[in-house]
């Protein structure tokens, strides 16, 4: 057996006490982690936020062409903002696009195939500008998706809010072969009335 002496005891205390002085004065700056909740979320959710629609796509690009940055996803199209629907083509893990569900604030947009009768496009429901998130769970959809063709996986699209402060943002493209397009947005800011953007 090893016992301690009373002197030993006493200057293992007097050098513990000022390092854990120390260390409780020293402020630690922790990484940003991020939770997200859901009911019967038990698969793999990747998301995308409003800075990565910001730094990843070009002004016009469809919000699909932004998602593809994920592993798992494959977009193709014609046209270099992705925006030609007949031409499109979007895969996750080999699923194609009729075998997705696709809502935008919950709504269903059905498969969004060229000509579907069941949908509509997300390039047609909404701005790029105006996306505020996008999760996509692979594999088989959550059940309480609404879609009819979410056998691989589900692409849920989230618009932006209202801005709180008064604001109006411009953006103009320019390209070739004839490529132009504008986007404008004005924001109303908040009141006792509530707040609404309107854009085009």
């Amino acid at each position: 057996l090893h016992t301690l002496t009373p002197l030993a005891a006493l200057l293992g205390l007097a050098f513990a006490l000022p390092a854990q002085a120390q260390s409780s004065d020293a402020t630690t700056e922790l990484e940003r982690v991020t939770v997200t909740q859901g009911r019967g979320q038990i698969r793999s959710v990747q998301g995308l936020t409003k800075a990565d629609f910001e730094a990843a796509a070009a002004a016009g690009q469809s919000p699909l062409a932004t998602v593809s940055r994920l592993p798992g996803v494959n977009f193709q199209s014609a046209d270099p903002l992705g925006n030609y629907e007949w031409s499109t083509r979007f895969t996750v893990r080999a699923f194609s696009q009729n075998q997705l569900g696709f809502t935008l604030d919950g709504v269903p947009l059905g498969d969004m195939s060229y000509g579907n009768l069941n949908g509509l496009h997300i390039s047609r429901a909404i701005s790029s500008e105006n996306v505020a998130r996008a999760d996509l769970s692979q594999g088989t959809g959550s059940l309480d998706t609404p879609s009819s063709s979410n056998l691989g996986g589900t692409l849920q699209f989230y618009s932006s809010d209202p801005a709180k402060a008064f604001g109006l943002q411009v953006s103009q493209t320019f390209g070739s072969n004839n490529n132009r397009r504008s986007f404008v947005r004005l924001d109303s800011g908040a009141s006792d009335l509530g707040a609404v953007y309107a854009s085009y």
